[in-house]
């Protein structure tokens, strides 16, 4: 049963190869010649084995002529299947007549066409080696299959060009768009960042001149007080009257500081009045005020003599100038010490310790 199965798939494959070696040479070759050439294959290879067991020179003899008359079998066949499909297509080609048959009475009918009109019918008739190359020339040659297929390749070629110039040019397009958008994005984000700089600009400008009005109007409420707090002749009157005002009258208090720091420098409580200064200072939103009483302290002879009292007033000031530019930054320089948010306040201490840190 192998043997069969085996047998039966290569007579298929040799029988697809032998009928596209014949399209490709030119040769008509019927299906039924080639399925007729397998089964005498198999008759041969039958009687083959059949007639001898051994192989010897009758043997191949035998074999030799049973191949012979298969392929003239084979042949035969094929040749009778040809000129039987010419026949057919030279009946099915219409040919002229000049008189209808049907037209004709029944004697004449009847009658043999004369001798005379045989050559004009031969001649009518094609010859078969003539349609046989009519056939053939039908069919497309290998030059001409090969032409064919440069010809859609150079099809297939410039639809590819033409697909990837599309594709260039919607790449190059995306990337012009890109490039605006980028750009349209940058000069929006340059003017957004210009007007948050006026914004911040004027908002400083604004605080500047707040700034400058309070300290105006600081002034003048001290100078207000100052004949008063000029009556006093000694420093525990002047502290009395500090304590006194620095409740309700912060600017009272604070002419009485300054006269008592004035008048008595070289006292061992000036610096705790300096202290109080400033503090009060703080709590008005007067940060550069507080940093110029602790500035002018230091040129003090009784500060300049105490390292430690110098070192925590030179500290007090660069606390004071951190939580300046903190709430400067924020706009909120008139903010009171007392009243900075808990976030800026955080800021604070920890802008102060970096800078600490990187004085040490």
């Amino acid at each position: 049963m192998t043997f069969i199965l085996l047998t039966g798939s290569i007579m298929a494959i040799s029988i697809f190869l032998i009928y596209r070696l014949c399209r490709l040479a030119g040769i008509e070759m019927k299906w039924i010649s080639l399925v007729l050439c397998a089964v005498l294959a198999f008759i041969v290879n039958a009687l083959a084995i059949s007639m001898s067991a051994f192989l010897d020179r009758t043997h191949y003899f035998r074999l030799g002529v049973l191949v012979v008359l298969a392929a003239a079998l084979v042949t035969l066949v094929n040749e009778h299947l040809l000129r039987r499909e010419e026949r057919k297509k030279e009946q099915e080609s219409p040919i002229p007549a000049e008189t209808d048959a049907a037209a004709l009475p029944p004697d004449q009918a009847a009658q043999p066409e004369p001798a005379a009109a045989l050559p004009a019918a031969e001649k009518a008739m094609p010859d078969r080696a003539e349609a046989g190359a009519a056939v053939r020339e039908q069919k497309p040659s290998a030059e001409e299959e090969r032409r064919a297929e440069e010809a859609a390749r150079a099809k297939a070629d410039a639809v590819h060009r033409a697909k990837a110039l599309r594709d260039a040019r919607e790449k190059a397009r995306q990337q012009a768009a890109e490039t605006l958008q980028r750009r349209q994005e940058e000069e929006a984000r340059q003017k957004a960042e210009a007007a948050k700089q006026r914004r911040e600009a004027e908002q400083r400008q604004r605080e500047a001149e707040a700034q400058r009005q309070r300290k105006k109007q600081q002034e003048a409420s001290v100078a207000a007080f100052r004949p008063q707090v000029e009556s006093l002749d000694t420093l525990d009157a002047l502290l009395d009257f500090a304590y006194e005002q620095a409740a309700h009258e912060p600017a009272a208090a604070i002419c009485a500081y300054q006269q008592a720091i004035a008048r008595f420098p070289e006292d061992s409580y000036t610096p705790f009045l300096i202290i109080e200064l400033g503090n009060i200072y703080k709590e008005q939103a007067a940060y550069q005020d507080a940093i110029d009483a602790y500035q002018h302290a230091l040129s003090l002879p009784i500060i300049a003599a105490n390292d430690a009292i110098r070192q925590e007033f030179a500290k007090n000031i660069r606390y004071l100038g951190i939580v300046q530019n903190i709430l400067s930054k924020h706009h909120a320089l008139q903010t009171p010490f007392r009243d900075i948010p808990g976030a800026i306040m955080q800021e604070i201490e920890t802008e102060f310790l970096h800078s600490g840190s990187q004085s040490k």
